[in-house]
C-alpha cells in the first residue's frame, strides 16, 4: 500500500517524479487536516446523516445538531477529498465505499476505529520526547487522552521523568471512569480493524488436524478467535487479555453460536500460565509489538511449553524492513515501529525475528504469509515437531 502523494495526472506524476511537488506541505498540513476532517465527520455523524440518501448540508447540519455555515464548509471539504459526492446543484451523497466503511449498519465499519483516533491523536503528541529524551508513553494507559494528553510510564533516558503509570479500574473517581471509557474505546477500535481482516485470518490460520484446544494471546475482543472456532467447529479457545480488555469484551458478550466455545480469561502473557504440552495453537496477534526482544523470546519459550506436539505458534504481526532495501513491502511496519515505541515501549519486527524467536524456543518455523486485507500485516508461523 502507498502512502503519501500520490499523482493524478501526467503533469502531476512528472512533477513528482523531478522533485517539484512541495510533498512535506502533502505529507504534514494536508495530510493532519485531512485526518482531522475525517474524524470530526465521523463523530458528529456526517456519514450517518446521510446514509438513507442524499441531502443538502443545511439538512445534514439539522440531522447532526451542528452549526450550519460551519457544516457546510465541512460537507465541501468532504466532497473535496472524495469522501462525498455531488448529487444535484446542493446536495451531497455518501462517496463510493464510504457506506461500506463509516456507516454503522455496515458489517464492515470501522466507525470506532476512526473514534479511536482522538486518542492516537494525542499519544503522538509524546513523538518529540520519545525521540529527544527517550521517553516512552504507555499505549495501555489510553485513559490518559482522556485528561489531556498521554501518560508518561517508562523512560529509557536516563534524565526521563519517572511516570504515574497507566491509569487502572482501581483508581478512584473520575480517573477510573475515563479509564473504563478509553479501554472500551481502544477495545472497540481494535475490534474494528479486527473485522476488516476477520475472514482472512480464519482461512489462512493453520490449525492441526484433531485440534481441540486455542490460546488467543492478547486477543482482547475474541473476533479473530471466534472466526477461527466457526471454521473449525471441534475447536475450542481462550482468549487471554488485561484485565480492562476483558471486560470490555465481556460487556459486548459472546456470541450466540459459540457460548460454550469461547472464554475470556484475564491473564499476563508474559507471566501466567499459558498451558503444559495441552494446547493445539497459540495465536498472537499485533501482540509482540508491545514487547522488547528479551521478552518476544522468553514469550515463545513458554509457548512452546505449552503447545502439544505438532502444534503452531502464529505470529501475526506488522513486519519491518530489515534494511532500507526491504521498506517498500514492510512500509506500514516501518512507520509504526517509530508509533509503538513511542507508545508501548515495543515496535514491530523483521521477519527474521520473529522467526528466530521460535527457533531458539526449540519450534520450526514455516515460510511466512503476506495477509492482503491488512497490507504489512504477515503470519509468522511454527510448529512443534
Amino acid at each position: 500500500m502507498r502512502l503519501g502523494a500520490i499523482p493524478e495526472t501526467p503533469l502531476e506524476w512528472l512533477g513528482l517524479r523531478l522533485g517539484r511537488v512541495p510533498t512535506p506541505l502533502i505529507d504534514t498540513h494536508l495530510a493532519f487536516a485531512f485526518a482531522r476532517t475525517v474524524m470530526v465527520a465521523a463523530r458528529v455523524g456526517v456519514f450517518e446523516a446521510l446514509a438513507e440518501g442524499a441531502a443538502s448540508s443545511d439538512e445534514v447540519a439539522r440531522r447532526c445538531g451542528t452549526a450550519p455555515v460551519p457544516t457546510r464548509r465541512l460537507v465541501m471539504a468532504l466532497v473535496g477529498v472524495g469522501y462525498l459526492t455531488p448529487a444535484g446543484a446542493d446536495r451531497v451523497a455518501l462517496g463510493r465505499h464510504v457506506r461500506r466503511w463509516l456507516t454503522r449498519d455496515s458489517a464492515t465499519s470501522v466507525v470506532d476505529k476512526v473514534a479511536f483516533a482522538f486518542d492516537e491523536w494525542r499519544l503522538v503528541e509524546g513523538y518529540e520526547d520519545y525521540v529527544r529524551r527517550g521517553v516512552t508513553f504507555g499505549m495501555h494507559g489510553v485513559a490518559a487522552a482522556a485528561r489531556g494528553g498521554p501518560a508518561e510510564t517508562a523512560a529509557s533516558a536516563p534524565d526521563a521523568p519517572s511516570g504515574d503509570g497507566a491509569p487502572s479500574a482501581g483508581d478512584g473517581g473520575a480517573d477510573a471512569d475515563a479509564a473504563k471509557e478509553a479501554w472500551v474505546r481502544y477495545q472497540r477500535g481494535l475490534r474494528a480493524v479486527a473485522v476488516v481482516s476477520a475472514d482472512e485470518v480464519a482461512r489462512r490460520t493453520p490449525v492441526p488436524a484433531g485440534a481441540r484446544r486455542l490460546i488467543d494471546l492478547g486477543g482482547g475482543h475474541g473476533l479473530f478467535a471466534a472466526a477461527i472456532l466457526r471454521r473449525y467447529p471441534g475447536l475450542s479457545a481462550t482468549v487471554l487479555d488485561l484485565a480492562p480488555a476483558v471486560d470490555a469484551a465481556l460487556a459486548a458478550g459472546v456470541p450466540a453460536d459459540l457460548r460454550g466455545r469461547l472464554e475470556h480469561r484475564v491473564a499476563d502473557a508474559l507471566n501466567d500460565p499459558l498451558g503444559d504440552d495441552d494446547v493445539d495453537v497459540v495465536f498472537a496477534s499485533q501482540l509482540n509489538h508491545h514487547f522488547g526482544e528479551a521478552d518476544n523470546r522468553a514469550l515463545a519459550v513458554r509457548v512452546a511449553a505449552a503447545l502439544r506436539s505438532g502444534g503452531v505458534y502464529v505470529v501475526q504481526d506488522l513486519a519491518r524492513p530489515a534494511d532500507p532495501r526491504e521498506a517498500r513491502r514492510a512500509r506500514l511496519g516501518a512507520l509504526l515501529d517509530l508509533y509503538f515505541g513511542a507508545t508501548s515501549d515495543g515496535g514491530t519486527y523483521p521477519i527474521a525475528a520473529m522467526r528466530a524467536w521460535q527457533t531458539a524456543a526449540g519450534l520450526r518455523p514455516a515460510r511466512v504469509r503476506w495477509l492482503r486485507t491488512l497490507p504489512g500485516l504477515v503470519q509468522q508461523t511454527a510448529v512443534k515437531p
